[in-house]
């Protein structure tokens, strides 16, 4: 018989809510983990963990929720905060091993908030995790959930850190009862790559990035524009961009009327617009640049024919474990897909029929993009596919399936869900 779920403890590296309690916008699990367990656990402890950035304090950060409802928002003093400060000038994506000290401390101080036992401590990376670990062993938990939402065996150049960081990986594994992968590749990694022995490792279950609909709407068949593509994402040599740009002529002998909307940028822009221009693209290309706003991505999205996301088959690409976020939102806007084996979700879209899985030339892709927008029969029946499948990829289910494999329900709120 399933538990039920009466109290959770998430920690996370992302932030969720700024100074002012208004909330981060950012693509990870972060929003949906608070949506979800504050509205389906009578007690939650969210701790918030920031990375630094110019401009920004980055201090610990603790909500208690009871009964769906924010009861308590507190953050350390400037004093601890300033012991582990970034300058602004030094802030970016690299790690700071004062930070990791700062995060092992943080856990302890949110885990003594709410002085009761949780049900279930979800750490989203490895340290958390371990923390998790040792909760458990003090009694503050009672299962505790390693949650990756990023992983690569090569993750770090210096290979002293990737070490580590591997190491910190495999111990994780070892020490929480389940492990929350993005991808069914990172469970293969480990084993057939890094030949880790898995018979200790906690459970281990597939557990996707969902979807946040933000008001989308999919719209009707009749709707749909044919004639117009989208490519979304960065524009360097691990996305694709070049081979639609090579792709492009031959599509047009079959299609003249088609478009390409590009949404990103990156080091091979100037490039791939000076190569579209060679190829007399330039009425056919539109160059958004990079687009911060995601409702206007979902926008350019909808309505749509095709996302393009043709992965180049890199060794070393960290596509090949992690979940393609455009590949989930193209899906969630009713949109089919093409791309390559690079990324996980590749067997998704060919074994349900969500788009075309391709080798990595022109020719591939022009024939997979001919083939499928000359037919509309064979077009429409995909894209009802597609739709169906959005559903599915909402975080909410995607958690719910989760825990019930973990054998776990929601528990009965006092109130209804109240707004966070």
């Amino acid at each position: 018989m399933a538990r039920k779920l009466e109290s959770a403890f998430i920690a996370t590296c992302s932030d969720i809510l700024d100074e002012s309690g208004e909330r981060i916008r950012h693509n990870s699990p972060a929003w949906p983990l608070l949506d979800y367990f504050s509205r389906r656990c009578r007690r939650l402890t969210v701790l918030e963990l920031s990375v630094p950035r110019p401009g920004m304090v980055s201090r610990p950060q603790a909500s208690i929720f009871v009964d769906g409802r924010l009861k308590s928002f507190k953050t350390w003093r400037p004093l601890a905060t300033r012991l582990f400060a970034v300058a602004s000038d030094q802030a970016g994506p690299r790690t700071y091993l004062r930070l990791k000290a700062r995060d092992l401390l943080a856990c302890a101080w949110a885990a003594v908030l709410d002085p009761r036992p949780h049900d279930l401590f979800v750490g989203v990376e490895s340290l958390l995790a371990l923390c998790g670990g040792m909760l458990k062993k003090l009694g503050k938990v009672r299962e505790c959930v390693y949650y990756i939402s990023d992983w690569s065996p090569w993750k770090f150049r210096n290979k002293v850190l990737n070490n580590i960081y591997l190491e910190m990986d495999r111990a994780a594994c070892l020490t929480c009862d389940h492990i929350w992968n993005y991808t069914y590749a990172i469970a293969d990694a480990r084993r057939d790559i890094l030949k880790f022995d898995d018979t200790h490792f906690g459970r281990q279950h597939f557990v996707p990035f969902g979807f946040i609909p933000d008001g989308v709407v999919i719209p009707p068949d009749d709707a749909v524009d044919l004639n117009r593509l989208v490519f979304c994402g960065g524009i360097g040599p691990e996305n694709g961009l070049d081979l639609v740009v090579e792709a492009l002529p031959r599509i047009r002998e079959a299609l003249p009327d088609i478009r390409l909307d590009v949404l990103g940028d990156g080091p091979d822009l100037p490039a791939l617009k000076a190569r579209a221009g060679e190829l007399g693209l330039g009425e056919v290309i539109t160059w958004h640049g990079f687009v911060s706003d995601r409702r206007l991505i979902l926008d350019a999205q909808l309505g749509a024919a095709l996302a393009l996301a043709p992965y180049a088959p890199l060794k070393t690409s960290v596509k090949r474990f992690g979940d393609v976020i455009k590949i989930r939102e193209a899906i969630g806007c009713g949109l089919p897909v093409i791309t390559t084996e690079v990324p996980p979700s590749h067997v998704e879209v060919r074994d349900r029929n969500l788009g075309r899985v391709i080798d990595f030339t022109p020719q591939a892709l022009a024939e997979a993009v001919t083939g499928l927008l000359s037919d509309p029969q064979a077009y429409f029946q995909v894209r009802a596919n597609v739709v169906a499948a959005s559903g599915e990829n909402l975080w909410e289910n995607i958690y719910g399936r989760t825990l019930a494999a973990m054998g776990y329900r929601p528990a009965e709120l006092d109130h209804g869900p109240g707004a966070v």
